[in-house]
């Protein structure tokens, strides 16, 4: 059973709120908005070799401090005007941060997808609950449907988004991913 905790659902012709859908949780794991409280666990988060390879985040470091900044400024700007999400993936019960979430490339029909979990926090089933919320964050929002991209050699991610019911669309092909590096990526979609 899954809880929008005090939100109420988005009309379908409204802008893209993420405040009025999150947070959201099933009671293992909950998908809340990012809080300073959450900047050291995400920058230590960041340094961990398997999240640089294949997050693809726009900085290639983060200190607590740059994330209090993100948080202030362009994180706070995407949730205000729905063109971006970075959200945090925590435990339910002590709300310690898990990992990350984020919606971007935002429209009223689809957005795209991108995660991590900590070193500490995998084989637990994070990414899998994170994804199965992920779904209904979409749905709550009114979207049609929800794109992701791995790079090639990333089949834990792979399997983890076809596990939640994402189809792969087409064979690996270089893309610009959201570092701006270009890398061999495989497309991804689930109709909502």
């Amino acid at each position: 059973m899954l809880q929008i905790l005090d939100k109420m659902p988005v009309s379908k012709n409204s802008p893209v709120d993420f405040q009025s859908v999150v947070p959201i949780s099933d009671y293992v794991v909950t998908v809340r908005p990012m809080s300073m409280g959450d900047a050291e666990a995400y920058a230590h988060g960041t340094n961990d070799e398997q999240v640089k390879r294949f997050a693809h985040l726009p900085l290639d470091n983060y200190t607590p401090e740059i994330v209090h900044s993100l948080l202030a400024g362009a994180i706070a700007d995407g949730l205000r005007d729905g063109t971006l999400a970075v959200l945090t993936i925590a435990d339910a019960g002590s709300d310690q941060f898990l990992g990350s979430l984020v919606f971007f490339d935002v429209t009223h029909d689809d957005a795209e997808i991108g995660y991590w979990v900590a070193k500490e926090h995998r084989g637990r089933r994070v990414s899998s609950r994170a994804l199965a919320l992920t779904l209904e964050i979409g749905r709550a929002l009114g979207l049609k449907r929800l794109r992701a991209r791995t790079v090639e050699e990333n089949p834990i991610s792979q399997r983890a988004l076809m596990k939640t019911g994402f189809v792969q669309v087409g064979d690996a092909r270089p893309q610009t991913v959201p570092s701006g590096k270009t890398e061999m990526s495989v497309d991804y979609v689930i109709e909502l």
